[in-house]
């Protein structure tokens, strides 16, 4: 497969801690940086004084979930918002948030994601679909409590294959590789 441009960065966050937790999902500890580090340990945000660990990272002191990075695009936030509320990119929790005019699944990514800055780039390896819990559909809802599964069966359906995400990863042998609002994205 040729690349084909998508788009580009428009949002780098790192999570300064869970948001999603055993009743509920919230994005407040979503920190969104102008600059991120990738490698196969996660990201590092960038605040203009400061790298800041994601609580994804390996080197993250708590223990928790890791996996390597989320990406997610601006068009699946239209899908959201047709369906739900006004939602603001990002939300979901994704490292990076990649704006696209049309709608990209699991097989849409092929190999790899390029992301692409004036002198450098790197490589994103697709790994799952970040699929939707119990708490982000209920976020997603608006719900005051933590809704069952079968109440809210349709809406991880609607929020899977995607929608709310992907994980992906860092070839091992890449060594740390800036990121940027504004950097180029191609898929191959």
């Amino acid at each position: 497969m040729s690349e084909v441009k998508i788009g580009q960065i428009e949002i780098l966050q790192i999570h300064g801690d869970e948001v999603s937790r055993r009743d509920r999902f919230d994005p407040a500890p979503l920190i969104q940086v102008d600059e991120a580090s990738v490698d196969v340990n996660g990201m590092l945000g960038w605040t203009g004084s400061a790298w800041v660990v994601d609580n994804h990272h390996t080197s993250w002191p708590e223990p928790g979930p890791r996996r390597p990075l989320s990406v997610g695009f601006t068009s699946h936030y239209e899908k959201m918002r047709e369906r739900y509320w006004d939602i603001p990119p990002g939300a979901a929790g994704e490292n990076v948030v990649i704006s696209c005019d049309r709608v990209v699944l699991f097989d849409d990514l092929g190999e790899k994601i390029i992301i692409r800055g004036d002198d450098r780039e790197v490589e994103l390896l697709p790994l799952k679909v970040a699929k939707p819990c119990l708490q982000f559909s209920s976020y997603m809802r608006q719900l005051p409590e933590l809704g069952g599964y079968e109440d809210l069966r349709d809406d991880l359906a609607f929020l899977d294959d995607g929608i709310r995400g992907f994980i992906v990863t860092v070839d091992a042998a890449v060594p740390p590789t800036r990121l940027r609002v504004g950097d180029e994205v191609f898929l191959a």
